[in-house]
């Protein structure tokens, strides 16, 4: 990023970052004016990221993206399939998704409209518990739930680390974007027709 900044000449500069910055494990509800004081090595990276584009002269807009999915991703969602996903606990821990295609979206009304020197989070309407995912997956798959472990089988693994639910009001408000997929339901909806051979 320093590189590009010595050399870069540009209307506007959008750097997508991630809401791992957040360490939130309370379950609270995260804007762009909460603490972002991240512990792990990768998500001090973007924070530091995040701060030298700010402190710069080029019109930075920082994009705070949550866990993408889509074709070919979804972290949960593969090891769903291969038989690897655990619920951690009771399962009430915060999962922050986007769909592939709606990340592009925001991307696209960042160009448009956003400021320069903001932040916005892009994430969907609805975060759900790791419980309420996995239940609905099962549902659909006609599977079994996945076997439940302790919590503490979270603190090696990067994506447990935190508990938040992420909104993505400021995304609506001031950028105007319309989610095309409003929930992980919608979305995931998609990639299991695709999975079946039934998408268009």
């Amino acid at each position: 990023t320093r590189n590009l900044l010595s050399r870069v000449r540009c209307g506007k500069f959008i750097f997508t970052s991630s809401s791992s910055v957040y360490a939130q494990n309370d379950g609270s509800i995260v804007t762009e004016q909460s603490a972002a004081e991240p512990s792990s090595p990768t998500s001090q990276v973007l924070r530091e990221t995040e701060q030298l584009l700010l402190g710069s002269k080029v019109p930075a807009v920082i994009l705070r993206v949550t866990g993408i999915y889509g074709p070919g991703r979804g972290f949960l969602f593969q090891h769903y399939l291969r038989g690897e996903a655990r619920i951690h606990g009771d399962g009430g821990r915060f999962l922050n998704m986007i769909h592939r295609d709606d990340v592009v979206g925001a991307m696209l009304a960042a160009i448009d409209r956003g400021r320069a020197g903001e932040i916005y989070n892009v994430t969907d309407d609805e975060p759900a518990t790791e419980r309420d995912f996995f239940a609905w997956l099962a549902k659909q798959l006609q599977r079994e739930l996945p076997p439940r472990v302790s919590e503490g089988e979270l603190i090696s693994r990067k994506r447990g680390l935190t508990s938040k639910r992420v909104s993505n009001q400021k995304l609506r408000r001031e950028l105007h974007y319309e989610l095309i997929y409003p929930s992980f339901r919608e979305g995931y909806a998609v990639e299991i027709a695709r999975l079946h051979g039934r998408a268009s």
